[in-house]
């Protein structure tokens, strides 16, 4: 994707070619493939002056952790790159244990809303305080979206459902799963769907041993959810996406992977004399 934009750089106004404009939580500014004396520039599509970083390629970044340049991205139908993901830490019964291994996994949430009616597909585990959303690890060589359909066949029966929305937030679930007896690294993808028909297989013996499933009213699921991670997914089907502002594990950030948003912005500031 490349846009043309409007940039002053000290008194000389150039109309750039800049590709893949993006939000992200980072730097805000122009990254520029060629060194100049100017430190900043002037945006005027977002009537912002911004710092001149340089790049060995030409891009436009927004941060998402600004609601205002969100809602702009948005209305703009710019890529939006999480780069920092919420963290989810286990307290009381998961709280991570040193003496168990960690597993690191990618999982999927999976909002699912009934065809005919204002309530969403959800299970409440048994013997332990679990009411959630449908959740499942991803397998390998799927995609998020085939591991969710095959997430709600197993666990609820539903044979006939669809995926309409991946949203571009993940979650980091970082937690002792006593069920599992390891320790878990999950990265959360969320996503939204419904289904076609109420087409249902059954489950498995297996299966019903460890839940019941509900649909729940709309209405009723901030009551019924139980799950910290879930329900930062509910407050996106209740309230809509908007700009994520907290501390969190940074992804899709090179070599600051997996480091903790607020040791890698003073990291970076480092390395941009900011």
């Amino acid at each position: 994707m490349s846009d043309k934009i409007a940039v002053k750089i000290g008194k000389k106004e150039v109309s750039i070619e800049l590709k893949r404009p993006e939000l992200l939580y980072g730097i805000e500014g122009i990254y520029y493939d060629e060194i100049i004396e100017e430190k900043e520039a002037y945006i005027g599509i977002i009537k912002k002056v911004v710092p001149i970083i340089y790049s060995n390629e030409r891009r436009f970044c927004i941060p998402a952790h600004i609601q205002e340049d969100f809602e702009y991205a948005r209305k703009n139908n710019l890529k939006i790159t999480e780069v920092i993901a919420p963290y989810f830490y286990g307290v009381g019964d998961e709280k991570v244990r040193e003496d168990k291994i960690t597993q690191k996994r990618h999982s999927v949430i999976e909002i699912i809303k009934h065809n005919k009616e204002d309530k969403y597909l959800c299970v409440d585990c048994k013997g332990r305080i679990c009411k959630s959303f449908i959740l499942g690890g991803i397998e390998e060589g799927e995609s998020s979206e085939e591991a969710a359909l095959r997430e709600v066949r197993e666990e609820t029966g539903y044979a006939d459902a669809k995926i309409t929305y991946h949203s571009p937030f993940r979650l980091i679930n970082h937690f002792y799963a006593g069920y599992k007896g390891v320790n878990r690294y999950a990265t959360l993808d969320i996503l939204f769907g419904e289904i076609n028909s109420d087409k249902n297989i059954g489950i498995s013996e297996n299966e019903s041993n460890k839940h019941v499933v509900k649909w729940i009213p709309k209405e009723e699921l901030s009551d019924f959810i139980s799950v910290n991670n879930n329900k930062f997914a509910l407050d996106i089907l209740l309230n809509g996406e908007k700009a994520y502002t907290g501390d969190g594990i940074m992804i899709n950030s090179g070599k600051f992977n997996g480091m903790k948003s607020e040791k890698a912005k003073k990291e970076i500031e480092k390395i941009l004399n900011v």
